[in-house]
């Protein structure tokens, strides 16, 4: 299992290609977003940033953040999303939506 402190990035990535580099090896938004502060020391703005068109790496930050709060309504999933990711209340909101949609 990979550690975002020794997970690197290499001599020629800069943040973009970090980024989708760590997506594409099936790491979820939190880790490359721990990973983006440990080694380029960016702000949070930044990481949302860099972050934002990483659709798979979210998808995989929702799925574990849903099966770790099953029994969340549709408010408090949106207020969890919106403080775990840093997105805004109305933002999360649509998330939570989507997947409890897609739940039944």
């Amino acid at each position: 299992m990979n550690d975002y402190q020794t997970d690197k990035p290499t001599s020629d990535e800069d943040v973009a290609a970090y980024v989708k580099r760590l997506e594409a090896e099936g790491q979820r938004e939190i880790y490359i977003r721990k990973a983006l502060k440990a080694h380029f020391d960016l702000g949070i703005q930044d990481i949302i940033t860099a972050c934002s068109g990483l659709s798979q790496a979210r998808h995989l930050e929702l799925s574990q953040l849903r099966a770790r709060n099953p029994n969340l309504n549709e408010n408090r999933f949106a207020w969890k999303i919106s403080k775990s990711l840093t997105i805004s209340k109305d933002d999360a909101l649509v998330w939570a939506q989507t997947i409890l949609s897609k739940e039944g």
